[in-house]
């Protein structure tokens, strides 16, 4: 029997899984105790610790260094305590400082520490490692909350209502906290033990201390936390809470001859189900008010990937965030037949109007966990029918155009957890247009299994989608992957193994670039987390790549790199990459039909990068890159700086200049049926210019309100040099054809924010938003391209005079808790 690399590679994975699947019970080091004290006088949150109820409560202390001495004793003294009611944990803290005066204290927005000093305290309520709630505050009072993650990521998204105060005196600093249970979930008995992690910043020292020791070598910060015992005899309370919203909108587009005004009025609702399983409901949801997207022109034959930035869709969606599967921005995405009504336009009809985006109706998520570590998790989202209005110019008769039906959007997730990091889940997404006979369903498992030191690790995951369509036959294709390697210590690799056919299509609820793909790949990596002479930190990573198509079984890349990255001991961090395909590439994607494909020479690409300490007032950040291929005498280079500048604060200004050049790029740009009943497919060499700019100014006038501005202007021209016929083997060959196919596209949109914490949870934001976008035809950009091309403020200007978008709006949320109203109820009575 003969072996191939990837036989082995299979064989040595099987190896891996066996070796693991015995030893994922085992736990991670000593773990540091500290008790909370039952108080029936609970502290006034003031931060002063004078109170009764802080007298002779252990102290939570000894704290050790994260970063950059990974282990040492932390510089400063710390001092936590705890105690808690039948209402609220409260946090304690004194945080020495023999020079209170040298405690940095910018000011920022909420859930962004800026240059500060900070503390923040994390509480995983069902020690299982998964999911710890963080509370921090820095040293100007400003909260941030989070979730910290069982795979190490943070989502600041989080947004819970608590109490925290601090203040700087002689000795240091002081914080004190009220978390109310209701921001927290944790399981119903008698005695609780929660994992508990406590951390402190010393911002002029660049140092992060914790409380128990976290070693950076081993993966899984959750799992290197300490103990909070003491708590008994709590009840879970009824988690309930309501954020009724009223929005005001005046709007001019550059279609219309006036302003239009309008208002909006909906309702978020949290509620508790039981101590472990919440619902969240948003009900006739307003997203105007949310950033605008960085639009870019796309020359690629892959659809754009954009941010999600809804709040409803952007907190408590992590166990949803599963094999690529669920994209939120699909729901109240541009309607699926948004172009269609320009096509269905019979004599003298024009579209008047066209929405694009659908109206969301409504959207819901169920999240929790049960006792045994099975995490649960339920997403539905609802749209309404999305009509186009068609008006006749000569009789001015009006119809409707359906260009997107109802459709409901379904998640649930089944994911249960084991110790060090290891789960199993399954999970299934569903997109039903009941109107259209259409369905689109994607059925997916995947696994983590770690070893019991959490240094080695099996990963897989596979999934199955089906779509079906009245009238048409259904649509199947799987996917499936497979990885093994060392996820700890200095020296970690990585060995995997991915295939997606060439029918597998999740892209009605999630993001897929493109199917049809095998990719095999090895990463070898090595990481020196101790200090030693100019260094802190010093890493090193290579990989090798070989990809094919699935169907036909085709070579189509192999690909190969090595990057470093250093951080020196004056905290300026440094970066550099090498990558390149050292043999030619097939790319069957570019030409946009089936079986052709585009040879691609080999090639290489230089990046790097340094960005300085970020406690100075004036920071320049730069970054790199020169690509070369010297068959077509192919180049590209691309330069990237962000100067910032704390001017004070509450000032905090930066701008973001991004430039690239591509020579000779080579790219489609039409295709054809020709006399022999062949495609003939039209390929053109062009240069590429790309600028976008973004300006940033914000102010911040306390720690509950602040002003942010944010311009971004985006510009790209495109002059083509030739046109190149693509012949049947994906070389290029002279075209005749020589129409003008030069363009130039700008994009420019103003975000100003003014946002005011009037009460907790509750906010009123203030939004001004102007957007203009530009694209010069065929012709007219032949005679400007020459004057503006070399003129980037000529063009700016020429872009501003353009119509505009504009918007504002007024937003006015209100927090109430039933706990809250309750307990006020009790009183007056």
């Amino acid at each position: 029997m003969k072996f191939t690399i990837f036989d082995i590679k299979y064989l040595g994975i099987l190896f891996f899984s066996l070796l693991l699947s015995g030893s994922i019970l085992g736990q991670i080091g000593a773990k540091k105790k500290v008790n909370a004290i039952r108080t029936n006088n609970p502290p006034k949150i003031d931060a002063d610790l004078n109170d009764e109820a802080w007298k002779g409560v252990p102290v939570a202390t000894g704290f050790v260094q994260h970063r950059p001495y990974n282990g040492r004793p932390a510089s400063l003294k710390s001092e936590v305590k705890f105690v808690y009611d039948d209402i609220a944990l409260y946090v304690g803290a004194m945080l020495y400082d023999p020079h209170p005066d040298s405690i940095l204290t910018e000011l920022s927005e909420r859930d962004d520490i800026g240059v500060s000093d900070y503390f923040g305290v994390y509480i995983d309520c069902f020690n299982d490692y998964l999911t710890a709630y963080g509370f921090l505050v820095t040293s100007r009072g400003v909260q941030i909350d989070l979730k910290s993650l069982s795979d190490d990521d943070e989502d600041d998204s989080w947004d819970a209502v608590w109490k925290s105060e601090v203040k700087i005196i002689d000795s240091g600093w002081i914080v004190e906290y009220k978390i109310p249970y209701s921001a927290l979930r944790f399981p119903k008995k008698d005695v609780q033990t929660w994992g508990l992690q406590i951390y402190r910043d010393i911002m002029r020292y660049k140092e992060h201390d914790s409380w128990n020791f976290i070693d950076r070598k081993i993966d899984g910060i959750n799992l290197q936390s300490g103990i909070l015992e003491g708590v008994r005899d709590i009840v879970p309370p009824l988690r309930l809470s309501f954020v009724p919203y009223l929005s005001g909108y005046i709007e001019k587009d550059p279609h219309s001859p006036s302003w239009g005004y309008s208002y909006n009025y909906g309702l978020d609702v949290k509620y508790g189900i039981n101590e472990s399983f919440t619902l969240d409901m948003t009900l006739i949801p307003d997203f105007g008010q949310v950033q605008a997207d960085d639009e870019i022109y796309n020359l690629s034959p892959f659809e754009v990937y954009y941010d999600e930035k809804r709040p409803f869709f952007m907190e408590g969606t992590e166990l949803f965030d599963k094999g690529d599967v669920f994209y939120s921005r699909r729901i109240g995405s541009k309607p699926s037949g948004y172009y269609n009504a320009y096509y269905d336009l019979e004599e003298n009809e024009i579209v008047t109007d066209n929405p694009s985006t659908t109206q969301l109706i409504n959207a819901a998520k169920i999240t929790g966990k049960t006792k045994k570590n099975l995490a649960v998790g339920i997403f539905n989202g609802i749209t309404a029918n999305t009509y186009a209005k068609i008006t006749d110019t000569i009789t001015g008769s009006e119809r409707k155009y359906l260009s997107d039906p109802y459709t409901n959007y379904n998640m649930i997730v089944l994911d249960q957890s084991f110790k060090n990091n290891s789960y199993v889940s399954l999970y299934n997404t569903n997109v039903y247009k009941p109107d259209a006979g259409f369905s689109a369903n994607v059925s997916s498992t995947e696994f983590k299994l770690n070893n019991n030191t959490n240094k080695y690790a099996v990963e897989g995951q596979a999934s199955i989608s089906q779509i079906y369509n009245s009238g048409f036959h259904p649509e199947l294709g799987y996917t499936y992957s497979l990885s093994a390697g060392k996820v700890s210590g200095n020296f970690t690799f990585d060995l995997s193994h991915e295939l997606i056919d060439d029918k597998y299509n999740p892209n009605h609820m999630g993001f897929l670039r493109h199917n049809n793909l095998i990719s095999d790949e090895l990463s070898l990596g090595y990481k020196v987390y101790e200090p030693f002479g100019i260094f802190l930190d010093l890493g090193t990573h290579a990989w090798f790549e070989y990809r094919s198509l699935y169907n036909p079984r085709e070579f189509t890349q192999f690909d190969l790199g090595i990057s470093t990255y250093a951080r020196f001991t004056n905290f300026l961090s440094a970066w550099f990459r090498v990558s390149g395909t050292p043999v030619d590439s097939y790319d069957f994607y570019e030409p946009r039909v089936d079986g052709r494909y585009y040879v691609r020479p080999p090639g290489y690409k230089i990046k790097a990068g340094v960005s300085p300490d970020y406690r100075k007032k004036l920071v320049i950040d730069l970054k790199g890159s020169l690509r070369h291929s010297p068959r077509y005498d192919q180049s590209t280079y691309s330069f990237n700086t962000e100067p910032r500048f704390r001017a004070s604060d509450k000032l905090m200004l930066s701008l973001e200049v991004d430039y690239a050049y591509s020579k000779n790029s080579i790219g489609y740009v039409d295709d054809t049926t020709g006399t022999d009943g062949n495609q003939d497919i039209l390929f053109g060499k062009r240069n590429i210019d790309t600028w976008e700019n973004i300006l940033k100014a914000n102010y911040k006038f306390n720690n509950k309100s602040s002003l942010s501005l944010r311009l971004r202007h985006y510009w790209i021209t495109v002059e083509y040099n030739s046109y190149h016929d693509l012949t049947e083997e994906g070389g290029l060959l002279p075209s005749e054809y020589n129409e003008l196919n030069d363009f130039s596209f700008n994009a420019f949109n103003v975000d100003m924010v003014y946002i005011w914490n009037f009460a907790p949870g509750s906010e009123i934001n203030i939004v001004w938003k102007n957007a203009i976008t530009t694209f010069e035809e065929p012709g007219i950009i032949n005679s400007i391209l020459y004057e503006m091309e070399s003129n980037y403020f000529k063009n700016l200007g020429n872009t501003l005079q353009s119509p505009a978008t504009n918007s504002f709006s007024i937003k006015v949320l209100y927090y109430f808790d039933y706990q809250y109203l309750k307990r006020r109820k009790k009183k007056k009575g």
